[in-house]
Formats: structure tokens, C-alpha cells, sequence
């Protein structure tokens, strides 16, 4: 398993003043002052550090993170003159993400082992400072516009949940395992069975063994957890046997690398609603998935099933839905349309560290958010009084039906 520290070294963070941005109107510099950024970017002393830069401007709304690259220039402006004392300076280019950088958005500086610098700036009590904050370890942000600085805890590893945020930032993160390569292509060749038969599999060679029955909640991160090594591992040999063959023209390798893309964003929502079926079915829970509701919206688990949902005289307080989604974004709205009868819906995700402000919307449009237990830590104290677990939700359904 790969650690954090293989990905980033350091961290300075800090919401930004007037100062530190030109698109605020109150400044025409492109810098950001504070000698503390020695611990991560080094001692420049009478020279001029140059490092590659990476911004990204991360927006709840949008489906990607804005993105820009440059060149940083770090220095202390005073070196040639004689006066006591340094004010080191960090100059960053004008792009389309700096641009957007607004007085108290959110921003932090990321030094990698390679020495490329990125830049990552996200809205003020977004859900993208939310899980920046909580990759990084941030608890408390300093006052009066100070920037901070740590470095970064060589044993933090990087799970499905590290793997998640880092990879939403257009990092590539290593979860596959050589060890299982010759069992998988025994077992499938170098193809993707039906993703049914894959998280079978996944559950059936997950060591150790959880029972759902017991432990519901570990259970299901843990199935999630080894699936994914799984397919990183089969995945992997596949695009490198086809690297070493070769393409035969530029839309083929367009046409694989898009195969390759869409079959990574598919396959885990799939995997998600395989796993959790198994986990009702070892409960015994009456369920029925993907069932079509009003205006041919379906319902990813409807309890206790079609037939009632559809007989007008089975009470609406004894139906159940539950929506699926790996990743929630903005895509949790389309949840509402869904399953009419059921007024107080819910949906489970695998994503860490959500907004208070997005937990509290979907409160007030009596969504219930279900997460793992592994999950849970990630959100605030007030979010995981709020939150429901696997467990917690069984026993809701078991309640209702009884």
C-alpha cells in the first residue's frame, strides 16, 4: 500500500487575504509572503528557487477541477540590499486558475518528491476544503490570514478514501498487487468478466473474512477495498500487454484510453451496489434493485420490492429506498426524483469528508446520508450524529417492515 508521503512531502495552507490575490481587486502583486514556507520549499539564500507548478481551482460544481501550469519563484527580495532580516516571497504566473483566486478561498502549497509545487485552491467551506483538509491532516486553520506549514506523516497510507481525493486531483495512485496477477488471469485471462462475477470473486477471496452478519459495515469496505486491488492489478497487465503491442493509429489508443477511463468510473458503482446486495441478502432482507419508479426513474434498492411499490394500498411508511453512489458531488440532487412514495430517502456513499453545508442541504431536503463506519471519522463531530451506518440502516429497514 502506498503512503501519502510518496505523493507529497510537505504542506503550507492558509485562506488567502486581498493581498495574496490580484482577481480581489485589492492587489496587483502575484505572491504570497511568509518565511515559514522555508520548512517545505528550503532556504533559497542570495539565489532564486524556480519549481513547476501545478494549480488547480477545485469547485463543488463543477465536474473537474480547473487546471494551469507555471512556474513558481520563490526569494527573498531584500538579499541584494542591506537590511537585517528576510521576507521570503513566493511568486506565482497568471493563469486561468489564479485568476480565480478569491480573498478567503481556501489554499494550499504541496511539495512533491519530485519538487513540482501544487497550488490547489477550493471555496471556503466547500466539500473540496473538507477532504483536502482531511488528506492532509488540518484541523485547525491559523488566524488572521497566516499561512501554516507541516509536513507530512510518513505513515499515513493511502486507502480507498486517500486514493479517491487524490486521484479527483489527477494524481495517479498505485492500489494493485503482483501477488494476485497470476490467479486473476488463470482465473479470467486478460479480460474483465461481468463486474457480478468479479465482485463474487472479490468476496470470496477477501482475507480476512468479515461476516456481513456480524460486522455489515466492515464487511463492505473491506469487499470494496480488495475488489479494487483486484481490478488495479488485472487492469494494469491489461493496458501494459497493449502498451507492448502497440497502437495501430491514434484513434485506436484514443479509443482505449477512453475504454480504459469509462471502464474505472463504471465499474466501481457497480462494484458498490454488488456488495451491498450481498450484504442484504445475508440479512435476509426483502429487496429488489434497480427497480423503475414514476417517469422511468429507477431506484437503485427498493425494500420491499415492486410489488408493493406499485400496489397504492401497501402504506408509503413501510417503503424503503436506498441510491448508491461511490462519489457524491452535486449528483446527490438526482436522488429527490426518485422513488416518490418514499418521502424520507436515503443514500449511501463511499465519500469522505463531505461540507457541512452539503450534509445540512440534504437534511433539509430529508435525504439521509449512509456511510461506512470506516468512513465516518471523516466528517465532523456534528455531521457523524447526524450520519447513519450500514448497520444502523439495516436495522432501520428491519423496523420498518416489522
Amino acid at each position: 500500500m502506498e503512503s501519502l508521503r510518496q505523493h507529497f512531502t510537505g504542506v503550507a495552507y492558509k485562506y488567502l487575504s486581498g493581498v495574496d490575490t490580484s482577481a480581489s481587486g485589492t492587489s496587483n502583486q502575484h505572491e504570497i509572503g511568509s518565511n515559514k514556507l522555508i520548512n517545505i520549499l528550503g532556504d533559497p539564500d542570495m539565489t532564486i528557487a524556480r519549481f513547476d507548478g501545478e494549480f488547480l481551482y477545485l469547485d463543488d460544481d463543477a465536474g473537474e477541477p480547473l487546471r494551469a501550469s507555471g512556474r513558481l519563484s520563490w526569494y527573498d527580495p531584500r538579499r541584494k540590499k542591506k537590511r537585517k532580516g528576510e521576507e521570503y516571497r513566493l511568486y506565482y504566473p497568471d493563469n486561468a486558475v489564479t485568476s480565480r483566486m478569491l480573498e478567503g478561498d481556501f489554499c494550499i502549497f504541496a511539495k512533491q518528491p519530485s519538487n513540482t509545487v501544487w497550488v490547489v485552491i477550493a471555496p471556503k467551506g466547500s466539500t473540496a476544503e473538507r477532504q483536502l483538509r482531511w488528506l492532509f491532516d488540518i484541523d485547525v486553520m491559523p488566524n488572521n490570514d497566516e499561512l501554516e506549514v507541516q509536513q507530512v506523516d510518513t505513515h499515513r497510507a493511502v486507502s480507498m478514501a486517500e486514493a479517491m481525493i487524490l486521484e479527483s486531483l489527477g494524481l495517479e495512485v498505485r492500489l494493485d498487487d503482483e501477488t494476485w496477477l497470476n490467479k486473476l488471469t488463470k482465473k479470467f485471462g486478460l479480460a474483465f468478466p461481468k463486474t457480478a462475477i468479479f465482485s463474487s470473486f472479490a468476496r470470496r477471496t477477501c482475507k480476512p473474512k468479515i461476516d456481513p452478519l456480524i460486522d455489515p459495515d466492515g464487511a463492505l469496505t473491506a469487499w470494496m477495498e480488495h475488489e479494487e486491488i483486484l481490478f488495479r492489478t488485472l487492469e494494469r497487465e491489461i493496458v501494459q500487454r497493449q502498451l507492448d503491442a502497440g497502437f495501430d493509429s491514434v484513434d485506436h489508443f484514443v479509443d482505449f484510453s477512453l475504454s480504459v477511463q469509462n471502464r474505472r468510473k463504471s465499474r466501481v458503482g457497480y462494484a458498490l451496489e454488488h456488495h451491498l446486495a450481498a450484504v442484504f441478502e445475508a440479512h435476509q432482507l426483502p429487496f429488489e434493485r434497480q427497480v423503475i419508479t414514476e417517469n422511468r426513474s429507477k431506484a437503485d434498492f427498493l425494500f420491499p420490492g415492486k410489488t408493493e411499490y406499485h400496489d397504492s394500498l401497501y402504506p408509503d411508511a413501510k417503503l424503503i429506498m436506498l441510491a448508491s453512489k461511490s462519489s457524491c458531488k452535486d449528483r446527490w440532487r438526482q436522488v429527490l426524483a426518485e422513488a416518490v412514495r418514499v418521502k424520507r430517502k436515503h443514500l449511501l456513499t463511499l465519500e469522505p469528508a463531505i461540507s457541512t453545508h452539503q450534509t445540512n442541504e440534504m437534511e433539509s431536503h430529508n435525504l439521509q446520508l449512509v456511510v461506512p463506519r470506516k468512513v465516518m471519522p471523516t466528517y465532523t463531530v456534528n455531521q457523524q450524529a447526524w450520519l447513519m451506518d450500514i448497520d444502523g440502516y439495516i436495522s432501520f429497514v428491519r423496523a420498518a417492515n416489522n
